[in-house]
């Protein structure tokens, strides 16, 4: 009766142990310009014939070397594929780049803004509630500026 419970038990161990293991990802700042993958294909001087409608939807970093990067959508880095306000402008991101992807998690992103990097958000006056992509305010429904965040004291 106690033997089937302990062949899952060990069958069990057995499998945690050679279940792989993924390494940590490394954290790197990169600094370059967000455009959609159609425009760093074209400003690298590319002649890829990509199907226009998705490489016009990717964003991508196009590095300060040339190297382009994907970046994952996600909720942080949700604004740069839905605010065009941020794209094509030197822009710093630090972001998670894990073992064998191409793509970068974004942690933070920087623009340029009048001549220095500076935190894209959207804010809501009313409620003073501010986010990183752009949506109505979620506590009053009411409509969000996009600014760049006050510089701390």
């Amino acid at each position: 009766m106690h033997a089937p419970v302990l062949c899952v038990w060990i069958f069990s161990g057995i499998l945690a142990a050679s279940a792989p293991q993924s390494p940590a990802p490394e954290t790197v700042t990169l600094k370059g310009k967000v455009l959609t993958l159609a425009d760093a294909l074209a400003a690298r001087g590319l002649a890829l014939a990509a199907d226009p409608e998705p490489s016009g939807k990717e964003v991508v970093l196009l590095g300060e070397d040339g190297t382009i990067t994907p970046i994952l959508s996600d909720e942080t880095s949700r604004a740069l594929f839905m605010d065009s306000r941020l794209r094509n402008r030197k822009a710093q991101i630090v972001g998670r780049r894990y073992s064998g992807v191409p793509f970068i998690q974004v942690v933070t992103i920087q623009v340029e803004h009048e001549g220095r990097l500076r935190s894209p958000e959207y804010f809501c006056d009313v409620c003073t509630i501010s986010v990183l992509y752009p949506q109505i305010c979620p506590c009053c429904q009411g409509p969000m500026e996009f600014r760049m965040k006050p510089d701390s004291p």
